[in-house]
């Protein structure tokens, strides 16, 4: 039979060994978990810098500005201006968006963009230009207004009881069922005071009506001959 070595004990392995192991082991009392700390889902917090991403589609190249909030930057004929740049906090799903201003100097037939661009949904506002693509890619920078604000404090439940009965695999003695005074309530009733078969003196009355007592000695009259029947 192999055996194991667990913490300096050698012990048996298998179906035997297992159950050992889970004797040894024991029940732990059960304790109270508070549930994660996170911001609401509507909070955003400000940043001083935006990473946005321009694609030129004449040679498929690349580019990333990183623009300071207030600022702008250009590339080739267009130019990029940041008005705000916000972010959710970590405990969140990351998302970002710009507030941004886009003007091409080579197409001056098509109005400049004013709007916001968010990271994770970029087919809500895009940049109709047949030469440039502009995406936003995240927020960079200080942290600046809007604050997200503190997280919210979360206690942690308590439970009623934290000990588990013997019964259950635990240390703690077996709770006994209470009376409503606080006694124990008995599982047979007690052989001094024995249940009455027939209710008391001063019971409640009946609701079943009473039968017409009958004179001794006289017989019954007979029943008369239906009619019908004849």
């Amino acid at each position: 039979m192999m055996k194991l070595w667990s913490d300096r004990v050698l012990l048996p392995c298998g179906a035997a060994g297992m159950i050992l192991l889970a004797g040894i082991s024991g029940a732990r009392a059960a304790t109270g978990v508070a549930p994660p700390a996170m911001y609401p889902a509507a909070t955003w917090q400000g940043q001083s810098q935006a990473v946005v991403r321009v694609l030129d589609r004449l040679d498929a190249h690349l580019e990333l500005l990183t623009i300071p909030v207030g600022g702008s930057a250009t590339y080739h004929s267009l130019s990029v201006g940041v008005e705000a740049c916000v972010s959710r906090p970590q405990t969140l799903a990351a998302d970002a968006g710009a507030l941004l201003h886009l003007k091409d100097a080579s197409d001056p037939q098509r109005p400049p963009f004013d709007g916001w661009m968010l990271a994770q949904e970029p087919s809500v506002a895009t940049y109709g230009s047949p030469l440039y693509d502009v995406r936003v890619v995240s927020c960079a920078g200080a942290p600046t207004a809007p604050q997200a604000g503190p997280l919210p404090v979360v206690k942690a439940p308590v439970l009623a009881s934290a000990e588990v009965p013997v019964e259950e695999g635990g240390d703690a003695p077996a709770s006994q069922p209470g009376s409503a005074s606080g006694g124990p309530v008995p599982l047979a009733p007690d052989s001094h005071n024995p249940i009455p078969l027939a209710p008391p003196s001063g019971a409640a009355p009946s609701l079943a009506p009473a039968v017409p007592a009958q004179p001794s000695g006289q017989p019954l009259p007979a029943p008369e001959a239906d009619p019908g029947l004849e």
